[in-house]
């Protein structure tokens, strides 16, 4: 029986990882698009901070988009977007996905609340290089893991792409990438695929 399932997102930030796991599982599901949400009491039902994304999936709901994309692709395994639990992909699956929000994205997300999303007087622009030096060694990790496969778990796109992907192309948007042509070139396969949520404009 199909899952009743409705995600809540907004624009082009991470909820984007989940509205393309579900394109790529073929799902139906809702999808409200409503930065007004955020920091309401409605959506602190959902998500203890009032942040986006959540997801509903009948009637229980759930949230930060790397553990929602995987659960997704854990309810429909036949879809062969994740690995099965205990092998060698799922464990490079949960590394990279890890890897990528703790090493990399933790320090995207750092910066851009300091250059735009605070008020100016809690903004610290010291913080902005030294942030920037850690994106720099995370993005070398993966340069020099996709030189040898074309994605991260092996010869074949999975969620983990998604994840990871989303995180270097917030690092392309933020200026990070001109040095990483392999990076680069892994982006320009996620780009082209058809279902991709966040090509460039």
């Amino acid at each position: 029986m199909a899952k009743q399932i409705t995600l809540y997102g907004v624009g082009t930030s991470r909820s984007s990882r989940c509205r393309w796991t579900l394109l790529e599982l073929g799902l139906d599901f809702g999808y409200v698009d409503n930065s007004s949400l955020i920091g309401t009491s409605e959506l602190k039902k959902m998500q203890p901070l009032g942040k986006l994304p959540a997801i509903v999936i009948d009637g229980e709901s759930f949230f930060e988009s790397t553990a929602i994309c995987t659960y997704l692709c854990d309810l429909y395994p036949e879809k062969n977007l994740i690995a099965p639990v205990g092998t060698r992909q799922r464990a490079l699956h949960e590394q990279w996905c890890s890897f990528a929000l703790t090493e990399i994205e933790g320090y995207l997300w750092s910066s851009l609340k300091h250059k735009s999303v605070y008020p100016a007087e809690k903004r610290v622009a010291a913080i902005l290089p030294v942030n920037a030096e850690e994106i720099i060694a995370g993005l070398a990790v993966l340069e020099d893991t996709l030189n040898t496969t074309p994605y991260l778990t092996g010869p074949s796109f999975s969620v983990t792409d998604i994840i990871v992907g989303f995180t270097v192309n917030w690092s392309r948007s933020a200026g990070h990438l001109e040095k990483f042509p392999v990076l680069s070139a892994y982006l320009e396969r996620l780009h082209e695929r058809e279902l991709c949520t966040f090509k460039p404009n």
